[in-house]
């Protein structure tokens, strides 16, 4: 089992960010927080947790008392794997010496770092607060305070933007691993309106993706696997949390706008405003075996470790277009478990739907 703890608070929002985040003063944090630790403490289960993430927003930006608080309960109401991941998300300008010895001192044991670019202009268009230089002062700190397990997120798509060259001095300053992201328009962003006036921000589709074949290539050859489509690892450094979402583990997700799944056929979900997750208000979701089937096989088939075919509803081995895909090794079938062959990877989707085709 998974534990997943959402902090909402932002220093400032993002251009690009429509994810459940705010801007928000001591007041409401602690009332959040409050809130936050009595949904802890009501969850019961002898399941072992094997990961704990704390993501955002920022969690970075808040008192770190309130993130030990949390982690002590946690700790108090579950049973934790003595090698647990228990990784932070962070912002490099809410990062500090004393921030991070005390993270590391309370066994926080992984750092994920929103770097994002290492052009000073392109970070100004994304709203990020911090610059090239802090951001590569985050990861010296990091390091100094005992974190050997860095990752750090990297966006993909604006001009004036070299990902292979931002990459190359994040490997330098010693980061284990790279989430490289396409940047997504969303419809509420900031960002949006900004491209209409300018259509020269963004790269278009064609340089995306050489940028990111390009990025691939590049860290394969420094021996970083690509165990996700979009996330890159020296061995033994993948995000144990992130891998069990692919893999259709069971989570539990606290504070607002948090998923919870039960490795089956439920989810649920938090409410993403204030006044409703104060209340108490949650969605609740039950896939049907289709929908479960689709994302076994979608989540699957985008990272190195597959599915099971055992876990499916249907018999896919029945259809000829899995047949074919086989033999053609788009497909890679071993046992009971199917992995898509690397070299496909960018037309995953393409592949899926094929797979679900009645």
């Amino acid at each position: 089992m998974r534990i997943y703890v959402h902090i909402p608070f932002c220093e400032s929002k993002c251009s690009y960010c429509v994810f459940a985040s705010f801007v928000g003063d001591a007041n409401l944090q602690e009332k959040y927080f409050n809130k936050l630790l009595q949904e802890i403490k009501s969850y019961k289960t002898n399941e072992k947790v094997e990961s704990i993430y704390f993501g955002g927003g920022t969690p970075s930006c808040v008192d770190k008392n309130f993130i030990g608080l949390l982690l002590d309960t946690i700790k108090m109401n579950f049973k934790i794997d003595k090698d647990a991941e228990i990784t932070l998300e962070a912002n490099p300008c809410s990062l500090s010496k004393e921030k991070l010895e005390y993270y590391k001192s309370i066994g926080i044991n992984r750092i994920s770092i929103g770097i994002q670019s290492l052009n000073n202009k392109v970070l100004k268009i994304l709203g990020r607060r911090h610059n090239k230089k802090q951001a590569l002062q985050s990861i010296k700190l990091a390091l100094k305070a005992g974190f050997n397990n860095i990752s750090a997120d990297l966006l993909i798509g604006l001009k004036n933007s070299n990902i292979k060259k931002y990459a190359s001095r994040l490997l330098k300053s010693k980061v284990k691993h790279i989430s490289a992201y396409m940047l997504q328009l969303e419809e509420k962003a900031p960002l949006k309106s900004m491209v209409e006036k300018d259509r020269n921000i963004l790269k278009n589709e064609d340089d995306c993706v050489k940028d990111y074949q390009t990025l691939v290539k590049f860290l394969q050859k420094k021996k970083m696997q690509r165990y996700e489509i979009s996330n890159f690892a020296f061995d033994g450094y993948e995000s144990q949390h992130n891998t069990g979402y692919w893999t259709g583990d069971r989570y539990v997700g606290f504070g607002l706008g948090a998923h919870s799944y039960d490795g089956n056929f439920i989810r649920t979900a938090n409410a993403s405003d204030f006044d409703g997750y104060f209340s108490g208000k949650k969605d609740k979701e039950i896939l049907s075996s289709r929908e479960r089937d689709e994302e076994i096989i979608m989540l699957g088939l985008r990272c190195k470790f597959g599915f099971k075919l055992s876990k499916l509803s249907f018999d896919l081995q029945g259809k000829k277009v899995f047949n074919d895909l086989v033999k053609q090794n788009v497909l890679i079938k071993e046992d009971d478990i199917v992995k898509l062959n690397p070299k496909y990877y960018e037309v995953s989707n393409t592949i899926i739907i094929k797979l679900l085709d009645d």
